[in-house]
């Protein structure tokens, strides 16, 4: 079953097809808190060849499978068994299968399906190599169930029960992995039918795992109003935005917090979660409150090098899986992002701007305090205004570009040369201005002084315009590296710029124009870096490749600054991009290859659904029908 492409997600619980990327690890189980619980699930009838005939989603938490015989046998034509498998997400997985006899003679086969379990964790999953094998345990049996389980390097128990109806033969399947073979006798008469269910259930470290609430007035976890702009094809990918948006609500131990993506990032993450929450906070205001939370729980409170920890940093990433628990990875949480924190601080003034609730303000109050502090305590490593990071690679575990451009080849001049640090980045400036201005408007909402945060907020701006902005280009450097020279390399960064209101009204005229340059948008939106760059690459990470979220906010800067006929253009070639997918949805990121008539190109190993880039569309929904 899991060697075709399907995604369930039912909170914290989520079911993975192999066939989900082009990955060449095999990514298909139960995945829950960074552990998988179920590796293995397939469906046999004896010799007969099974083949599927379509997958339908009736909801993010149920799908259904219609397998058949293709081929003729002795006994058999074509198609005559028919074998319907639900599968059901909850705080279990439940699989009913459903086997059809429309033939006109008696069949008769075993009917047998193997449920195994690797507990491997998420990291493994992904290719980092394993230290200390989970250790598989003898298999239990309890009545009509059993349980599967290994013992973890950090002496915590992993387990999956099974419990099945009927009375099926049961028989111990692997030798490094915890698995097991139930078997069912079919006999079925001309026309007959027989039905068998087992239930899969991870037993969870630590919390429960809950359900959604089904009364839910603040939409945590579900949608508001489907969008019915009269226009379908906007309508289906706005409509598929916002369901996958619910999807990806979380409610992980911390808190409910959008998962980053699917299948890597079912986790909290910093920048992801606050930028989606910023796209999406004139619909979700309570989701960015709830993510607020979540954040402010994990705030740092010691110098930790080893997870990056310092007094009032924004963690960029939490994980629960054994690597973290055992400390051979950084996540619990890792801290190593520049641009968390001042996301954080953004999202929070965003929040308060649209909700102005002053017992929510009075409780992030003294976060938000922590977090300016950060920024200037810490963040700032030269005492020159701007926040830097080190820009060094110190193992695989570490992130070298600090940036929401991760990957360690993603910064270099514009003639290929390597960026040496401290490394301040466009962007993350703009953030923190964001933060001051929204700050200030804040406290001047509940009548308090908000001279000191204006200053500053002017002061950055007038550092941001002097030293990053390249007069003979018209257009912002993406970063300025150790010696304070600008790197010039024409990227999308500062479409985040302009989203944050940093640029005079010229400058935002040039950032206009040269995004609307043929080097910089091929037709699918902005790319991340001008094919003009010696480092370009359009099926790269960040060298040249397509983020919607990237797009989006550059889009949405450019309406805010009047740029509204181009703002609409890359709206549109949103829902273009959309529209090839059969669902509607954008995926984490695309090559960015020029529009040829022929469709996108996929990156290989691209999130979907993936939360930034399914809040892109509720972006585009402002641009498109002009309500801000």
């Amino acid at each position: 079953m899991l060697d075709h492409e399907l995604v369930l997600k039912c909170n914290e619980l989520c079911l993975i097809g192999k066939e989900h990327s082009f990955a060449a690890q095999n990514e298909s189980g139960l995945f829950a808190r960074d552990t998988r619980f179920l590796s293995e699930l397939s469906l046999t009838l004896g010799d007969l060849s099974l083949e599927v005939l379509t997958m339908q989603e009736i909801s993010p938490t149920h799908l259904r499978i219609y397998s058949t015989n293709m081929r003729r046998t002795d006994a058999l034509q074509p198609h005559e068994i028919v074998v319907v498998t639900n599968l059901i997400l909850g705080t279990e997985l439940t699989v009913n299968m459903t086997a059809h006899n429309y033939s006109r003679i008696a069949f008769a086969s075993p009917m047998t399906l193997l449920v195994a379990a690797d507990f491997l964790d998420m990291f493994e999953v992904r290719g980092i190599a394993r230290v200390d094998s989970v250790v598989p345990q003898p298999i239990v049996r309890e009545g009509a169930g059993c349980a599967l389980s290994a013992l973890a390097s950090d002496g915590v128990m992993l387990t999956t029960t099974v419990a099945w109806s009927g009375d099926p033969a049961v028989r111990s399947w692997g030798e490094d992995i915890s698995g097991v073979e139930l078997i069912w006798q079919l006999d079925l008469a001309a026309g007959d039918m027989a039905t068998h269910e087992v239930v899969i259930t991870p037993v969870p470290h630590g919390a429960p795992f809950v359900m959604p609430p089904l009364d839910d007035p603040q939409h945590l976890f579900t949608t508001a109003a489907p969008f019915a702009t009269g226009d379908s094809e906007l309508d289906d990918y706005l409509n598929s935005s916002d369901r996958d948006l619910a999807l990806l609500q979380t409610s992980f131990p911390e808190g409910v917090i959008p998962a980053a993506g699917i299948p890597w990032f079912i986790a909290p993450f910093g920048r992801d979660s606050m930028i989606t929450c910023l796209q999406t906070m004139h619909r979700y205001p309570y989701r960015a409150q709830s993510a607020l939370r979540v954040l402010a729980s994990l705030q740092g409170e010691k110098i930790d090098p080893f997870r990056e920890e310092q007094p009032g940093k924004i963690a960029h990433e939490m994980r629960y899986g054994e690597l973290s628990r055992r400390g051979r990875i950084p996540h619990t949480p890792y801290y190593g992002s520049i641009d968390a924190t001042p996301l954080f601080l953004m999202t929070l003034v965003a929040c308060d701007a649209v909700l102005q609730d002053d017992a929510f303000f009075a409780e992030m109050r003294p976060h938000a305090e922590r977090a300016f502090a950060w920024i200037e305590q810490y963040g700032d490593l030269d005492d020159d205004g701007l926040i830097e990071f080190a820009g060094k690679q110190e193992d695989a575990a570490h992130i070298s570009q600090q940036g929401w451009k991760d990957s360690f080849d993603s910064l270099h001049f514009a003639d290929g040369r390597e960026v040496k640090g401290p490394i301040a980045l466009v962007e993350p400036q703009a953030y923190v201005y964001a933060a001051y201005a929204g700050y200030a408007e804040a406290l001047a909402r509940r009548g308090e002084d908000d001279s000191a945060f204006r200053a500053r907020a002017e002061q950055l701006r007038e550092v941001i315009e002097r030293l990053f902005w390249m007069e003979d280009v018209g257009f912002y450097a993406q970063a300025l590296d150790g010696d304070k020279q600008p790197v010039d390399a024409i990227s999308s960064n500062a479409g985040h710029v302009l989203f944050c209101g940093v640029p005079s009204e010229e400058h935002a005229t040039g950032v206009a124009a040269r995004l609307a340059q043929p080097d910089m948008n091929g037709g699918w939106g902005i790319r991340t870096l001008s094919s003009e760059m010696a480092t370009y690459n359009p099926i790269s990470y960040h060298n040249g490749s397509v983020w919607p979220h990237d797009v989006s906010l550059g889009m949405m800067g450019l309406y805010r600054y009047g740029h509204i006929e181009q703002a609409q253009t890359i709206a549109r070639q949103l829902v273009k991009l959309a529209g090839y997918d059969p669902r509607h949805r954008l995926a984490e990121l695309y090559g960015g290859y020029a529009d040829d008539g022929n469709g996108p190109v996929p990156y290989p190993v691209s999130c979907s659904p993936q939360a930034w880039a399914a809040s892109a569309g509720m972006l585009v929904a402002q641009v498109l029908t002009r309500q801000l």
